[in-house]
């Protein structure tokens, strides 16, 4: 829905009137920006999309050409089956259903009765990853190394502790290539998949790489990612973060990122395929996927995101987003 400037300014006069009190707090939150204010009151923008997309230089029509987090939201629970989507975003109950594209062990931690097979399997592995199942962003990701075999009771404790239910896994071995970027981060691409009537296609990809000293690769984290061509596997932009700041090399490495070719790519479009058409109610899917010595492996399923993709492309993509959908019979309400 677009606004005119005289419906803004009165809603926003109106707001300032009649919720005094709370119109002076969102004010501060939003820096003391009142364009930022209203844009979140009148389209529900959060205020680090109003800066990752510089909308404050960018026209009305501009802005309504992005995908927010709160569009693509209530466009998936249209497109997307509930139960399948909730499935797919518990880490665990996706890497059972996909077990036979996870490319190495896991399991859940949950309870006390989970402490010996916990203890078992981390004195044989040496080191895990723990997730916890429900989260995303790379937040709550954990490299579990304790010094001695002792430990991983003490381990087990804290993570009891934070009354969460987790998944522990094996740690990935990247590929060289992908180590190439950053060594101690599993980078990964970032491939979103539609299907529809048994069809799958590729929307956007992006490549995502840690920096120095990281553990994971998301944005949210200070990672740098890039542009694919979802078709070919060739890095058709430079990097940007999560800041909106752009790289031509990744900063730590150096290693460019543009004209680059991702190796084994019609690999990975086969495996998204075949993932996506194991939950055929699910319409969208972003897919995490790492590149071992031996191929393709899942990382984790979600609903996919497109900050990174607009920003190294300085433009929205909810027009081709919005023709991906109503191609597949998805019927778009444009008052979200």
């Amino acid at each position: 829905m677009t606004f005119t400037p005289m419906a803004m300014n009165l809603y926003l006069f109106l707001y300032k009137t009649l919720l005094r009190k709370r119109y002076l707090d969102y004010l501060q939150r939003a820096d003391g920006n009142e364009d930022k204010l209203c844009e979140t009151l009148l389209h529900k923008t959060f205020y680090e999309e109003y800066d990752r997309y510089d909308f404050a230089h960018k026209t009305e029509a501009q802005r309504r050409s992005y995908i927010t987090d709160h569009y693509r939201n209530q466009v998936c629970r249209r497109i997307n089956e509930p139960r399948q989507q909730a499935l797919i975003m518990d880490k665990y109950r996706a890497a059972q259903l996909l077990e036979d594209f996870y490319g190495r062990r896991f399991m859940q931690v949950a309870s006390e009765a989970d402490r010996a097979e916990f203890i078992r399997f981390g004195q044989a592995m040496g080191q895990l990853v723990a997730k916890p199942v429900d989260d995303c962003g790379g937040r709550g990701v954990r490299l579990l190394c304790p010094q001695a075999p002792h430990q991983w009771a003490d381990t087990f404790d804290e993570m009891m502790q934070q009354k969460r239910r987790f998944i522990v896994e094996e740690r990935i071995a990247q590929d060289p290539f992908m180590a190439s970027f950053n060594p101690s981060s599993v980078n990964t691409v970032r491939i979103n998949t539609f299907q529809h009537r048994g069809h799958v296609s590729r929307f956007t990809s992006i490549i995502k790489t840690g920096r120095v000293g990281a553990f994971v690769d998301n944005g949210a984290q200070g990672g740098v990612m890039a542009l694919v061509d979802s078709e070919t596997g060739l890095i058709v932009t430079d990097a940007i973060d999560d800041l909106g700041h752009t790289f031509t090399a990744h900063p730590d490495s150096g290693r460019p990122f543009k004209g680059v070719q991702i190796p084994r790519w019609e690999e990975l479009k086969h495996i998204t395929t075949q993932m996506a058409l194991r939950l055929p109610r699910l319409t969208f899917i972003g897919w995490d996927m790492a590149l071992t010595p031996n191929g393709w492996i899942a990382v984790e399923g979600n609903k996919g995101e497109f900050f990174a993709e607009q920003i190294a492309l300085g433009r929205g993509l909810k027009k081709e987003f919005d023709q991906m959908c109503i191609k597949g019979g998805v019927i778009i309400n444009y008052k979200f």
